[in-house]
């Protein structure tokens, strides 16, 4: 391959067939080691995607593939977690723009060594308290079905004093930079 040749996005079939919603599980994975970057990328954007292929795809040599990773809303905790550690921030600003990332992961995130990174964890976090987060159902993998418990209800929580005439907002305690306090 020549130093610089980059695919068209029309130019492959695979392209294409990558980014067909009925694909079988072995299509999905001869399509995730194709030599076309566009292929990779479209096949770690499917929200179908096995966890076997998610880890393949998550430790590509292609930014634009760990990027699509990043940006998938099925991806694992532990997936977003090595993510973390990547030095590109393209693939960093699409793990914040990810709705399923966690909140110890942002804050994570609020510490990084880059201004952008840093600027980007900090409005997510900022706009926590005013967004309630949308729940994302993500399909059971069946390598790992009986060992994953979705939708687990968690501790009981006691009901809700009376509300009052102004609405609560969670204020953040930690000396960070970029968040906003209230009343000042």
């Amino acid at each position: 391959m020549a130093r610089g040749f980059n695919y068209a996005p029309g130019a492959s079939a695979e392209v294409e067939q990558a980014a067909q919603p009925d694909l079988h599980r072995t299509q999905v994975a001869v399509l995730a080691t194709s030599k076309n970057v566009l292929v990779r990328e479209a096949i770690a954007a499917r929200h179908d995607l096995p966890l076997g292929l998610m880890v393949t795809l998550a430790h590509d040599r292609s930014t634009e593939v760990r990027a699509a990773i990043a940006a998938n809303p099925t991806s694992t905790v532990p997936i977003m977690e090595h993510l973390v550690g990547d030095k590109h921030v393209p693939v960093l600003e699409a793990l914040l723009r990810n709705p399923s990332l966690a909140p110890a992961l942002v804050e994570r995130l609020a510490f990084h060594r880059r201004a952008e990174v840093r600027s980007a964890a900090a409005a997510r976090l900022n706009d926590a308290g005013s967004a309630p987060a949308t729940p994302v159902h993500m399909p059971a993998a069946p390598e790992i079905q009986d060992r994953v418990v979705i939708g687990f209800p968690g501790p009981a929580i006691p009901p809700a004093a009376p509300a009052s005439a102004e609405p609560v907002h969670p204020t953040r305690t930690a000396p960070i930079r970029g968040f906003r306090i209230p009343g000042a």
